[in-house]
């Protein structure tokens, strides 16, 4: 199974050269680093969030699951599983951005965003969610696009971050914010 996961990974990253061009070249480096410590989560949602008074649990909630997110994907997950990048494999001077230097399994970068992505999708109306959901998949597939992370690490963000943002929400809504 690891084998035919890792061909996979190997095949998606190749396919994934052939579509490059300067359009896309611009608009996933701008993607990856709205992405880079959850940046744009925190400036367009988090943040935002707390200051209003109509979502200011929603915002407490969020930072709360980004916490969590990070902790267990950057402190516990990517140090115990201890992958390489794809971007290793790669001369420096074929790449779009400076290469990470942390491991790769999971994408912190696609974790973060469907973590923020989950706890929107649970506590607010589809003009907030909806948007969410199209900048964590730009975010997410820019990691790809970049060759910084093969599929596997971003699939393995998504589940990551679905869990941890709908895990928060369930003690968050059913517990705290009662």
């Amino acid at each position: 199974m690891f084998r035919k996961m890792r061909l996979l990974d190997y095949k998606v990253t190749d396919s994934i050269t052939r579509i490059q061009c300067r359009f896309l070249d611009k608009l996933m480096v701008y993607s990856t680093y709205a992405g880079t410590g959850a940046l744009i989560w925190w400036l367009i949602f988090a943040v935002p969030f707390v200051i209003s008074q109509t979502y200011r649990y929603t915002g407490i909630t969020m930072i709360v699951a980004l916490g969590v997110n990070y902790l267990l994907g950057e402190v516990i997950i990517k140090k115990t599983v201890g992958r390489g990048r794809p971007s290793n494999l790669i001369d420096e001077d074929e790449m779009k951005i400076n290469k990470p230097k942390d491991n790769s399994f999971p994408s912190g970068h696609t974790a973060s965003s469907f973590c923020a992505f989950t706890v929107t999708l649970w506590n607010c109306p589809v003009y907030f969610w909806l948007p969410a959901l199209v900048i964590a998949c730009l975010i997410s597939f820019s990691r790809l696009y970049l060759r910084v992370h093969y599929l596997s690490d971003v699939i393995g963000g998504i589940l990551l971050g679905l869990t941890d943002g709908s895990l928060i929400c369930l003690i968050f809504n059913n517990l705290i914010f009662v």
